[in-house]
């Protein structure tokens, strides 16, 4: 990854535009990621000016007139959802929501260009890479990203899961499949002039000429205020049980299947521990029957959704982290356990195993191995902090360290030198 800016640049004062769906200030996960951009640009010298949704509006403006940040209310220009769209649950009809506002936005950002040209223009937060953006080639350098979904679960993880598992991955792999050949896909990545992929499996998901322009980036961004202050003494106290934490929507590929049955395994194998599965979704329900299952219900705590105050006071009286999610791409939670100094136990697939090395954490080995020898590998990581707390701190001190690679502060105007003119970047 770039290194943080630190004084002038041949980059400063650029002047760039963000295409920044999510973009909500003050809030935890991606629906930060084009606030932590903007002002991250802003404060490195760059002219920003931001695109996001309407509905953004009145967190965005108070907080400008509160004085806390260095973007002013002319940096931004709100653009609606369709409102037959705008409110709804179901998965597909936000994609369209999405691709439509995506739309909406070609129009607008043309007669932004018209009256003041950009140097840069970003479509910054459109998180998937199976998604179609349309302000490509209206700018001497045009940029999307980082993008991911390209990341594939091994099969003999996805076979324990169940039946729905199986299908829903099946399609999952032919849409990735797809990517390659979808003429309106093509059409995207053909128009932009810098791709940034959160991993390298999603850049191999790229039409093949288009590849070349890829650099790889997690995207994902960490304000100051999420860094606690590292103490002498972190991680864990001798006499009581490990606390661990897992945090994020209750889906089966995130793992909460995994992460409950390599508590069992380490509660057999002596460890002293308790998990909090913190979250909700459609795997609620079969998680906590799994914990009745085998024998943990005492030692797991299940916590519905927290506001963002109540979350982050647990996320910091946590010991570790427990994430072994099959394809995340890039997962902010992990990020906010490293700026919280707590160690990580997860999978090395997609960007989790990117993201933790055997410094500050353990991402369990997966490919050519049968889903019992994971969950051995998960329930070892588990035992270890619990036996060895020195390693404990000392992978504490180190995730606090890591973190410092996803601040905010990274988020630099030397990020838009051309990918032909640079070696690729690693986040």
């Amino acid at each position: 990854m770039s290194e943080p800016f630190t004084g002038e640049s041949a980059n400063s004062g650029k002047s760039v535009l963000l295409v920044a769906f999510a973009c909500e200030p003050d809030s935890g996960s991606e629906s930060a990621n084009g606030w932590n951009w903007s002002e991250g640009l802003k404060r490195s010298g760059c002219r920003v000016t931001v695109v996001t949704q309407g509905r953004l509006r009145p967190k965005i403006l108070g907080k400008i007139e509160r004085g806390e940040t260095a973007l002013e209310p002319d940096d931004f220009v709100f653009i609606d959802r369709p409102d037959t769209m705008a409110h709804h649950d179901s998965k597909t009809r936000f994609q369209l929501s999405y691709i439509a506002w995506q739309w909406r936005c070609r129009a607008v950002v043309k007669e932004l260009v018209r009256r003041r040209p950009f140097d840069v223009i970003h479509n910054v937060t459109i998180g998937g890479i199976r998604f179609p953006a349309f302000c490509g080639g209206l700018a001497p350098l045009s940029v999307i990203g980082p993008v991911g979904g390209g990341e594939r679960a091994p099969w003999p993880l996805i076979r324990p899961l169940g039946w729905k598992a199986v299908a829903t991955e099946l399609v999952r792999d032919a849409a990735i499949a797809m990517t390659r050949i979808d003429p309106f896909l093509r059409l995207t990545y053909r128009r932009y002039n810098l791709i940034y992929v959160k991993t390298h499996e999603s850049r191999h998901v790229l039409p093949a000429g288009d590849r070349h322009k890829a650099r790889q980036h997690f995207g994902c961004s960490l304000p100051p205020d999420r860094f606690v202050p590292m103490k002498a003494e972190t991680g864990g106290d001798a006499g009581a049980p490990l606390k661990l934490r897992f945090s994020g929507r209750f889906l089966y590929w995130k793992g909460g299947h995994y992460a409950l049955a390599a508590l069992a395994r380490a509660l057999e194998k002596g460890a002293r521990a308790r998990l909090q599965m913190i979250g909700s979704g459609p795997q609620s329900e079969e998680w906590k029957t799994l914990a009745d299952r085998l024998g943990i219900a005492d030692q797991v705590d299940f916590v519905e959704w927290l506001s963002q105050p109540d979350y982050m006071e647990v996320l910091r009286s946590s010991d570790a982290l427990l994430f072994p999610s099959l394809h995340d791409s890039a997962a902010n939670v992990i990020m906010e356990a490293l700026a919280n100094a707590q160690p990580v136990i997860c999978l090395d697939l997609g960007g989790s195993g990117i993201m933790i090395d055997s410094s500050c954490g353990f991402a369990v080995p997966c490919r050519g191995r049968a889903a019992a020898e994971v969950i051995d590998g998960l329930a070892d990581a588990i035992v270890t902090l619990d036996r060895d707390r020195p390693r404990l701190r000392a992978m504490s001190r180190a995730a606090h360290a890591r973190a410092q690679d996803f601040a905010s502060c990274r988020i630099t105007p030397d990020l838009y030198t051309p990918a032909s003119a640079s070696a690729s970047a690693s986040a």
